[in-house]
């Protein structure tokens, strides 16, 4: 009773300093979610403590029961979970897809993205810009057009996502991702840690806000945490059969697609893996290890080549990315948000807000990274936390700050490696508080606290950040509901504003939807650049009726525009 008028206690602090709305668009901790996070802490932990030290000794007993098992499932009975937990995650992802977010970007990256795979799709790395009088009415936010129209992001995820341009599921890569993850992270952590983690991390998995409701988006970090345990499980094959080329040309072949995808998250997080294959080379000497490492080396030249070459090809230099170009035109900087404090100061706030996000979102709970520290200390454990933990530091160097979406969406790549790491971390708490002999505190009660911190996120994490990822989605998609219900088509919008940065809770969508890149919508959308230079554009698509879309306070409107 006590544990439940804790948690309780967490939803009347609503009533008394205004509802836990989360407020997007901006960077930073709004004042309505650190109120909900504090309330979190200081009666959502006690309620957990209170509820797990309420339940009896026999409903403790079955779960470290059930905990003794794991570890002598049968072979077969550990694939039928992992496949269970793969469907479940696939369905879990579309639904927050379609059901909470809307099927709709809420982010201006998404939005490149799908600009991207059709450009990708259509055979192409960019399409030729429109005439220099009507190019500036589809100048949008990441993308260049300069006489080249393209994005400015990397070109792995636009890849794959051109495959799903061809076979109509665009929409469905990211959740195929996810899916596909679950048995890849299941046989790497059977590997690293044992049949017992391996069986813990399909549960978290399927629970961890984070990875459902990152890989729910149109953004590449589903994608991208796919690459890295797909190399993560063939370097441990490696590792076990330094000889197998096929697994080094496989682990070759994931790190080089992951670095093409995420180059910086790649990059960091195979850097010890990278060094501790080498020292396993040298040691082993093998004829036939070495013609392994030959492939992999290959790859990753195969990989820089591709990177320098797509450069080359968009901007005339290997070394000039998306990003260059796009800060160069418009005097962007990637760093805005950052804390405008002298070296290491950003650095450190950005570490520090990024632990502060992921302990509440990898799992809900309000101490989701307790388990960490209790992980397995052997070495390939060692190089997953090592790895990981390299992705960290290389943002907090870099001081690009990452954006509240759906949690610390930047760091989205590494939730599985986190989730790997905490199954073991339950595993290693639970033995560890057998060995202290603590009557007070027993292995049933770790158990019974992770239980009953899942059933807290059910109860408040989930419905205050759900609630309010719905009202952002419906902010976001808002613009093309409207048209929707007018019934344009064949038409031309003008946006001159959108609800984004005007209405509340805002959205880290500032700008409308990129144009396709032969201008087949059935309804353009473009820049509103003012009655004079509107026509322009009217002239040039005169047989396009031609709307004007903006905000009038809160109101956002949708009117003709005469001839």
């Amino acid at each position: 009773m006590a544990g439940a008028l804790s948690v309780t206690a967490v939803w009347v602090g609503s009533l008394a300093y205004g509802p836990y709305q989360i407020t997007y668009g901006r960077h930073g901790w709004g004042q309505a979610e650190m109120v909900f996070l504090l309330h979190y802490v200081l009666f959502g932990l006690p309620g957990i403590l209170l509820v797990t030290a309420g339940l009896t000794g026999a409903a403790r007993g079955r779960l470290v029961a059930l905990f003794e098992r794991l570890p002598r499932l049968s072979v077969a009975d550990g694939r039928a979970l992992a496949l269970g937990a793969t469907a479940l995650v696939f369905l879990a992802v579309t639904a927050t897809r379609v059901g909470l977010l809307r099927d709709t970007a809420v982010t201006d990256d998404e939005n490149v993205y799908a600009f991207m795979a059709k450009v990708f799709a259509s055979g192409r790395l960019y399409v030729p810009s429109l005439p220099e009088t009507i190019r500036p009415f589809f100048d949008n936010q990441f993308t260049i057009n300069n006489g080249k129209w393209y994005g400015i992001y990397f070109p792995g995820y636009p890849a794959v996502l051109a495959v799903g341009e061809w076979l109509h599921v665009t929409r469905w890569v990211p959740a195929v991702a996810a899916a596909l993850t679950v048995p890849i992270a299941f046989a790497a952590t059977r590997r690293l840690f044992g049949q017992r983690a391996a069986v813990l991390v399909l549960p978290l998995m399927l629970l961890s806000p984070f990875f459902i409701f990152s890989s729910a988006t149109f953004l590449a970090h589903s994608t991208a945490g796919l690459l890295v345990m797909a190399f993560v499980y063939a370097a441990l094959r490696v590792s076990e059969r330094p000889g197998a080329a096929g697994w080094w040309l496989a682990a070759g072949v994931a790190l080089g697609f992951a670095g093409l995808t995420r180059p910086l998250s790649a990059a960091a997080f195979a850097a010890p893996w990278i060094g501790w294959l080498g020292w396993r080379l040298w040691k082993d000497r093998a004829r036939q290890a070495r013609r392994g490492a030959v492939l992999f080396c290959l790859v990753g030249a195969a990989t820089l080549a591709t990177f320098f070459a797509y450069n080359s090809a968009l901007s005339g230099s290997p070394l000039t990315t998306g990003y260059h170009t796009f800060g160069r035109l418009n005097g962007f900087t990637f760093t805005l948000g950052a804390l405008p404090a002298p070296v290491p100061l950003p650095s450190l706030h950005e570490l520090s807000y990024t632990l502060g996000r992921l302990n509440f979102w990898l799992l809900g709970w309000p101490l989701s990274l307790i388990f960490l520290p209790f992980f397995r200390r052997s070495t390939a454990g060692m190089l997953l936390f090592l790895g990981t933990a390299a992705v960290l530091a290389a943002y907090a160097v870099s001081t690009v700050p990452s954006i509240n979406v759906v949690g610390p969406v930047h760091y989205a790549d590494i939730a599985v490696p986190l989730l790997v790491l905490s199954a073991s971390g339950i595993e290693g708490l639970v033995e560890r508080v057998s060995a202290w002999g603590v009557p007070s505190l027993t292995p049933g009660h770790v158990l019974a606290a992770s239980v009953t911190a899942v059933l807290s996120t059910a109860v408040t994490f989930l419905p205050v950040y759900g609630g309010s990822l719905r009202a952002m989605s419906a902010l976001a998609r808002a613009p093309y509901d409207l048209v929707e219900e007018r019934g344009l088509d064949n038409a031309v919008v003008f946006v001159q504003s959108l609800p984004a940065l005007h209405v509340h809770p805002g959205a880290w969508v500032y700008f409308h939807r990129n144009a396709s890149p032969d201008l087949s919508d059935r309804v353009l959308f473009v820049r509103y650049l003012g009655p004079e230079r509107n026509t322009e554009l009217m002239r040039y698509l005169p047989n396009r009726a031609p709307y004007a879309m903006g905000m009038r306070g809160t109101e956002l409107l949708l009117r003709p525009i005469e001839p």
